[in-house]
């Protein structure tokens, strides 16, 4: 089936709508507030986006989304009508009560591989993301060779493609290091005074990504003899068994001839082969003079600054050259005058603090802690049934049976339908009476239709609450 098909047909319209960085930002931290809970309840997704819009550093701008939305509304307003349409273009999973009694608000996995693939293609930290790669193929291979290794048992699929994979990925982390140093370059180019260098040096984050990434591979003598383990086993993985296993299991999956799929799986093994013991090599050798040019810019454009576009080298040269024409006087008088040109702008000295050597601190020192006395039985019995009788379970079948007792008055039973279903708490109500049906001390039956019935507080089934017969 065509992804399109199995999506819904509004999916993509957050990204064409005024306010699409909020969105995409919305969803983002919906992403990351389901990693850090068990399931993800509305409640808690409307809590996320309040704080977010509260905090947003984007104007939100009026627009129509199903619900007006702007920046005229509060964001409690807001985040309720981006939870809606959210839900509506399939980014979050219908509405499903879960066991609080609150609606679930799951990001839909479509949406979340979506986002996550965005931020892999865009965002500018790729610190590590290049011996990761390494460490990744290296760790591939040597699974592979291991005695009962899962890898084997499918060794196209779990072995050949997750290492080409890995090597595009790096090709894509190689080329944007070259564009980083090619930034980096331009940016310093177009630097007119001194505060511009310092400044670009201490904030710019692109400039502090690439030297983290590139003087880890340079000065790690562990990347080389990864790259040449890697080698190894790619040659020997090709002389294995493993190899044609991999014929075979391309010739099933793809159902082709013998010759088809030995000459597709040599191409990647080339292309593997051509990468780790060519192209990479190549990509880092031209990573290196590209470093070499940035410092000699770095340099020439900084002296530029500092002496106001004027070439000092050019300057000392002709002085040294008129100097040696003059005659001893002439010299000497020429010398003072170039001494009385140079005058002191400030003074400073080196303070106490700056020399004096720090204490160490003793590491073994024992740590200082509060003595925590058992609670005998009879106390911790005690502070149980207060807790309990000072909170009382709302649901409990007591509860559920003076709810019902005024719900249906003098009748004998109530449909869902028939009666207002307007809080999370009569929701609850409900479906505290199904599991209560059928019990003791329980005065009502519960019957569950097929239909589902649209409520102010959720979308529930045809329920349908009756009195037992005496």
């Amino acid at each position: 089936m065509s992804f399109f098909q199995a999506i819904d047909d509004k999916f993509f319209n957050p990204f064409c709508c005024r306010n699409r960085e909020i969105y995409f930002e919305c969803i983002s931290q919906l992403i990351e507030r389901s990693k850090e809970i068990p399931i993800l309840y509305e409640g808690d997704a409307r809590n996320t986006l309040i704080l977010y819009l509260q905090n947003c550093q984007y104007s939100i701008e009026t627009e129509n989304i199903g619900e007006e939305i702007g920046s005229g509304r509060t964001p409690q307003e807001n985040a309720s009508v981006i939870l809606r349409y959210f839900r509506a273009c399939g980014w979050i999973t219908p509405q499903e009560i879960g066991r609080s009694g609150d609606n679930i608000a799951s990001v839909s996995a479509y949406c979340r591989k979506l986002i996550d693939a965005i931020h892999k293609i865009f965002d500018g930290d790729a610190n590590g993301a290049i011996t990761n790669h390494i460490f990744s193929m290296y760790e591939i291979l040597q699974s592979s060779f291991g005695k009962d290794s899962a890898r084997a048992v499918r060794p196209y699929l779990n072995i050949l493609v997750p290492l080409v994979e890995n090597e595009c990925d790096l090709k894509n982390e190689l080329l944007v290091l070259k564009d980083s140093i090619r930034e980096i370059m331009r940016a310093v180019i177009q630097m007119g005074d001194a505060n511009s260098f310092g400044q670009f040096l201490m904030k710019d984050e692109l400039l502090n990504q690439f030297f983290n990434d590139y003087f880890f591979i340079k000065k790690s003598g562990l990347i080389p003899s990864y790259i040449a383990g890697i080698d190894r086993m790619l040659r020997k993985l090709r002389r294995s068994e493993l190899y044609e296993r991999m014929v075979a299991e391309y010739q099933k999956m793809e159902n082709v001839g013998e010759a088809l799929a030995r000459e597709k799986i040599d191409r990647q093994f080339g292309e593997l082969d051509s990468f780790v013991n060519l192209e990479y090599q190549q990509e880092i050798d031209y990573i290196d003079r590209k470093i070499n040019t940035y410092y000699n810019l770095y340099s020439t454009r900084m002296m530029m600054v500092l002496s106001d576009n004027t070439n000092l080298e050019h300057e000392l040269n002709r002085l040294l050259l008129f100097l040696k024409d003059l005659d001893g006087e002439e010299r000497e008088q020429a010398l003072l005058r170039l001494a009385e040109a140079h005058r002191l702008m400030s003074v400073g000295y080196i303070g106490r603090k700056s020399i004096e050597r720090r204490r160490k601190v003793n590491p073994h020192r024992k740590n200082v802690g509060l003595l925590a006395e058992e609670l005998p039985r009879e106390e911790k019995q005690r502070l149980t049934d207060q807790l309990l009788t000072e909170m009382p379970d709302r649901y409990s079948l007591d509860q559920a049976e003076k709810y019902f007792n005024r719900i249906l008055a003098d009748r004998r039973e109530i449909t869902v339908g028939e009666y207002a279903v307007k809080t999370r708490a009569d929701a609850t109500m409900i479906a505290a009476s199904m599991i209560y049906s059928g019990t003791a001390g329980f005065s009502y039956e519960v019957e569950i239709g097929e239909e589902m019935v649209e409520t102010e507080a959720a979308q529930i089934s045809k329920v349908k609450i009756k009195r037992k017969e005496s």
